[in-house]
């Protein structure tokens, strides 16, 4: 800027800036003995909440008579400095710091706000006013920033009243011929009243555009622009904005609760739609779907659909998120429909707690609501001393909470009681968990992927992994039980719905974790044991194709191994017999019988290249018919 005095008014300037500009800045290469007295009449006395007199008149740089009130009739805050464009380095570095962070403001001076600078120096003219303003704006580098950025002269009187104004105190150096003065910019709102001071000659884009929001009360800025305001405060300790805890945890609050309003209203929704399947419940054709489980080509029907896997298009629900889908399926918004004798003590149990505390609650937030609004702080009405101890109150709320306490723990003692103590005429069921897929192994020796249970009577799970672990889960039945390598875990529950539900694992086990899903059906009475005897047989009359079809299915080979050629977790089943593939040793190996077999009995002796070692043995778990089924239905696969 204008240099021609900063020799005479050198020291003035340095102290002032080390006192008003840099005071966490450490000085170390210079000593000044003492600060000039002028000093002591320099500073900021900060007036918020105060109103500018907008009558006060002064001259732009255009030589026009004008008042403030010409400013502060638009919808836009304003920016108002007392600098002189005679001074020889801090107001020369307070504007260049603005112009600087401005640069990365979205705002636009003249559009969504205004730049007031007026000269402290009553010398100082139009003219000379017009030359700063222009040089300012070519640093700007927008040229259609002029319109918003004004620089003002004024009398004497005017500029004293404006700087008492605004608590802005400053000095005449006679023997310097210079202005002690301090480096402050003042955000005003659009009526004129003072929202903000900001000290200093440097400014974070961000404390610069959330200063502007503020002082615009609402009426300029982006949305985000208001969230960041309403989030972060300002610190007057550091003289920024800064993170507020209390209303970030709000904001966070509103909005966990807007996604789940916007995630789980439209599922409500969708369950209490005529048509829609949680709308009907379980399906009323279940006993005749049953009755044709007697015939040997309703299974190679039930074969011919593979089971849901990251790679299919088809799904046992409907698409729902895996959190929504237990209300997809519910008769209320918290659970799916009830189908065990199990389900109405744990139903019973949440109902009680989330009742208790929505109740309590209520009460607390309400009394404290009324607290506020009844004590509150008011003109001429002294505060009173507060009562320091009550023993009613304090027995009723230790007595009160202590029995709700021991009532939700008996209940829910009693009903982990009944839960781990199955009747003695339980019928028993083995359950083998392996990544990805579920198999049920009967009392005749039949293995199925899908749990097949007798509605009103008690089944007991007999359940391990053979590698990770996992949970057996299903929601209609509220029952749920981890399941473990190396040792057996065991519940059980009575079945007292007919019908179709989603059994799921419910501890993350690997990549297709979300794929492990199997089918419980709950079969009418007398029915279950019809289809364990037919289930049992069922390679007796069909091909060898159609059986291994079945076996394929049955036997979770879907999970794993296409029949489409499409890549899955291990090597897709289509064209491989007769082909030579390259192991992870580097053989190559032709497919034949004796390599499927050996690759379903020991599945870790040959690994195909590029595939993990992740497929467990089926020794023991698979019969040799079986075998011979799945090697003819996989010689099928051209």
């Amino acid at each position: 800027m204008i240099a021609g005095k900063i020799e005479s008014g050198g020291r003035l300037f340095v102290t002032l800036a080390v006192l008003f500009v840099l005071p966490a800045t450490p000085i170390s290469a210079q000593r000044i003995d003492r600060a000039p007295e002028e000093v002591s009449e320099v500073g900021i006395d900060e007036k918020l909440g105060d109103r500018l007199p907008l009558d006060l008149a002064f001259r732009n740089e255009r030589g026009e008579d004008v008042t403030l009130s010409r400013l502060f009739h638009q919808d836009r805050p304003v920016i108002l400095t007392m600098t002189y464009s005679d001074c020889p380095m801090l107001c020369m570095l307070q504007l260049n710091g603005l112009v600087d962070g401005l640069q990365d403001v979205s705002l636009m001076p003249g559009k969504d706000f205004e730049i007031l600078s007026v000269s402290i120096d009553p010398t100082e003219t139009p003219e000379r006013a017009r030359l700063t303003k222009q040089q300012y704006v070519q640093a700007y580098g927008k040229p259609e920033a002029a319109s918003g950025w004004h620089f003002w002269v004024g009398r004497q009187a005017n500029i004293k009243a404006l700087a008492d104004a605004i608590g802005y105190r400053y000095t005449f150096v006679p023997e310097q011929g210079e202005y002690a003065h301090a480096a402050t910019f003042v955000f005003c709102t659009p009526d004129g009243v003072i929202s903000r001071y900001l000290d200093g000659v440097y400014f974070e884009p961000i404390t610069l555009q959330l200063s502007l929001v503020e002082a615009g009360e609402g009426k300029i800025g982006s949305s985000m622009d208001r969230i960041l305001l309403f989030c972060f405060g300002w610190d007057a300790t550091t003289g920024q904005y800064g993170p507020v805890a209390v209303r970030l945890m709000r904001f966070g609050g509103a909005l966990t609760l807007l996604v789940l309003i916007i995630t789980l209203v439209p599922v409500w929704l969708w369950r209490k739609a005529p048509g829609s399947v949680a709308h009907h419940g379980p399906s009323t054709t279940v006993a005749a779907s049953f009755a044709q489980h007697q015939d040997k080509e309703s299974l190679l029907e039930e074969a011919g659909d593979e089971k849901p896997s990251l790679d299919s298009s088809s799904s046992m629900m409907p698409v729902v998120p895996l959190p929504l889908a237990q209300t997809a399926y519910g008769n209320n918004f918290f659970f799916p429909e009830a189908a065990s004798d199990l389900a109405g003590p744990v139903d019973g149990l949440f109902f009680f707690i989330l009742w208790v505390s929505t109740i309590f609650f209520a009460i607390v937030v309400g009394v404290m609501m009324l607290f506020v609004i009844k004590y509150r702080h008011r003109e001429g009405h002294e505060a009173q001393e507060s009562p320091t101890h009550n023993t009613f109150l304090e027995i009723l709320w230790s007595v009160i909470p202590t029995i709700i306490v021991a009532v939700i723990f008996l209940w829910g003692f009693g009903a982990y009681f009944d839960m781990r103590q199955p009747p003695a005429n339980a019928y028993e069921i083995r359950v083998l968990a392996r990544k990805w897929t579920w198999e049920f192994v009967y009392a005749n020796g039949h293995r199925d992927p899908d749990l097949h249970l007798p509605v009103n009577r008690p089944v007991r799970l007999i359940m391990s992994s053979q590698d990770v672990i996992h949970s057996l889960f299903i929601p209609a039945f509220r029952v749920k039980m981890d399941v473990l390598p190396d040792r057996y875990t065991t519940t059980w529950f009575q079945p007292n719905r007919v019908g179709e539900y989603t059994l799921l694992c419910a501890e993350y086990c690997g990549e297709q974790h979300s794929t492990m899903l199997a089918r419980v059906v709950v079969h009418p009475s007398g029915d279950f044991e019809r289809w364990l005897t037919d289930a049992a047989s069922f390679l007796e009359g069909v091909s060898p194709e159609e059986g291994g079809r079945i076996v394929y299915q049955r036997k979770g080979c879907a999970q794993c191994h296409s029949i489409d050629g499409s890549a899955r977790s291990g090597p897709t089943l289509k064209g491989i017999f007769g082909a030579k593939h390259e192991m992870a040793d580097g053989r190559r190996i032709l497919v034949d019988e004796n390599y499927i077999r050996r690759s379903i009995l020991e599945p870790m002796a040959d690994i195909r290249a590029g595939y993990r070692p992740v497929m467990p043995t089926y020794a023991s778990q698979i019969r040799e018919e079986e075998i011979d089924a799945l090697i003819a239905f996989i010689k099928t696969l051209k």
